[in-house]
């Protein structure tokens, strides 16, 4: 995987592709009920502590969420998400001022609370469509973005009439494809824009697993870099049936593995030490091992 960047706010870049897999974010839920750490993460102090092991760890980002957007998971309201990030953002950025956060937030006024805190990327799983705003806020920013796929909204996404795909793979990067250009003409830069084929968002398992599959195919028919979320998530249960979701770590691995086979340029995960380790290792095994 060749040196790559993404623009950032400020004139700043992120640059990946140089250790030849993807590049990794952390994932901070400061939420009570998120389907794997809900309430861990609650407490601001605790939240900075765990964001920094994960950057000492290798992520070259952290996400931060303050909504569950699990299958069924009930819209937070705006005051409550601003009221668990922004004290998060801060004391991150305090702690440690070149640290790229990304928030994962789908409303405009969450989006911009959080940028002026201090944040780089708004992660915005409705493809900014939940919120009108959303758009003019990232690029009135300067922000980067990732634009993620899903039908439906959190409360509907799994209801049978949003999970009939003739070809998910094609469906999904037609979508993506439009996201991108919705975003350029928005001002967005492209050299800003990741793409998320969103791994557990109105998908069967079988679908989840065809996108993993076939995500270097994928990668071809879009615009942007590719952004894959697949830590920890219920396509997993197949092969780790009975574990909490706190437990699908190896399964995990696995997912990362072929997704690194297949040069994808970001994961997110919850684990960031077993998905460094795992990946690099299977790099260093590859016949035809990756240069880096």
């Amino acid at each position: 995987m060749a040196l790559k960047s993404l623009k950032l706010r400020n004139d700043r870049i992120l640059e990946y592709g140089a250790d030849g897999i993807p590049a990794l974010f952390g994932i901070l839920n400061v939420t009570p009920d998120s389907f794997s750490d809900g309430g861990r993460f609650l407490d601001p102090d605790r939240a900075v502590r765990g964001a920094l092991a994960m950057l000492d760890a290798g992520a070259c980002g952290i996400d931060v969420g303050a909504e569950s957007t699990r299958p069924g998971a009930e819209e937070v309201p705006v005051s409550v998400e601003i009221e668990r990030l922004v004290p998060v953002i801060r004391a991150l950025k305090e702690a440690r001022g070149d640290a790229v956060i990304s928030v994962d937030t789908r409303k405009a006024a969450v989006a911009a609370a959080a940028l002026d805190a201090g944040a780089d990327i708004v992660n915005d799983i409705s493809a900014m469509t939940f919120d009108p705003e959303m758009a003019s806020v990232v690029s009135g920013a300067h922000a980067a973005v990732i634009l993620m796929h899903m039908r439906g909204t959190p409360q509907t996404m799994q209801n049978p009439e949003h999970l009939r795909y003739s070809d998910v793979c094609a469906e999904v990067a037609d979508c993506l494809n439009h996201a991108f250009e919705r975003a350029v003409a928005a001002g967005i830069s492209p050299d800003s824009i990741l793409l998320d084929p969103g791994l557990g968002f109105a998908k069967t398992p079988e679908q989840n697993l065809a996108l993993v599959r076939g995500a270097a195919e994928l990668r071809k028919k879009v615009g942007a870099p590719l952004y894959y979320a697949p830590s920890r998530k219920s396509f997993l249960a197949r092969v780790c049936a009975g574990k909490p979701a706190s437990e699908r770590d190896y399964a995990t691995a696995g997912v990362l593995a072929s997704l690194a086979a297949q040069g994808i340029e970001f994961v997110r995960v919850h684990n960031v030490p077993m998905a460094l380790e795992s990946m690099t290792a299977f790099r260093l095994c590859r016949p035809d091992p990756v240069a880096g």
